[in-house]
């Protein structure tokens, strides 16, 4: 089986040019292990989306993201809202703060009991949050399975062949993917998001 990785030669060998890229010469390779490989050169403003997005991004993202988060639906914090107006209606008086105090209480004891069930949860992989991103970005197809319900299929996709402004409508949307569901917990204004990923890269650099 193939591996497709990032590397970058150094004058004396090819190394990975990201955390990604190294992780998945551990995956896939130990060492020592005897490997043929096909190179094919790649352009530097390839290499230099590729950092952005897997080093710089993605990399930004395996930090911060929680396994406790996404344990509670969008519906059900509806729900609780919903419920808190409810009993305002009924005549019992909350104020906006005690309102918005019942409703984290609920919400958070939901979420530490869902979190109980999972054994030792595993942070999502480099790839795994790549197609993640893909899926919500609307980079996908939709494929009808044997019991003929519907699963979202990634579509594959190449920074090599995609133009600047390509890449920079894909990481606009992928940034905002990341934004919404994870960053925006950790970050007060994106800019701040931003900022940090630039660190990340000229650490890497």
């Amino acid at each position: 089986m193939s591996v497709e990785m990032m590397m970058v030669c150094n004058g004396r060998a090819l190394v990975p040019a990201t955390e990604h890229d190294h992780a998945m010469m551990r995956q896939n390779y130990r060492i020592g292990q005897v490997i043929k490989t096909e190179t094919k050169r790649q352009a530097d403003r390839s290499l230099q989306h590729h950092r952005l997005y897997f080093g710089g991004l993605i990399g930004l993202v395996k930090d911060y993201w929680e396994p406790q988060s996404g344990l509670v639906h969008p519906a059900e914090v509806r729900t609780a809202a919903s419920f808190c107006h409810y009993l305002q209606s009924k005549g019992i008086d909350l104020s906006v703060e005690q309102s918005q105090a019942l409703q984290q209480d609920y919400l958070q004891k939901l979420t530490q009991k869902r979190a109980a069930k999972l054994i030792n949860p595993v942070p999502a992989s480099t790839a795994e949050i790549h197609r993640w991103i893909k899926v919500e970005c609307g980079y996908y197809d939709v494929v009808r399975l044997p019991d003929n319900s519907l699963e979202k299929k990634a579509k594959s996709i190449s920074f090599t062949k995609m133009t600047q402004a390509e890449f920079n409508e894909f990481y606009k949307a992928a940034f905002g993917v990341c934004w919404r569901f994870v960053l925006s917990r950790h970050f007060k204004h994106e800019t701040e998001a931003t900022n940090a990923i630039d660190r990340m890269l000229d650490m890497a650099a």
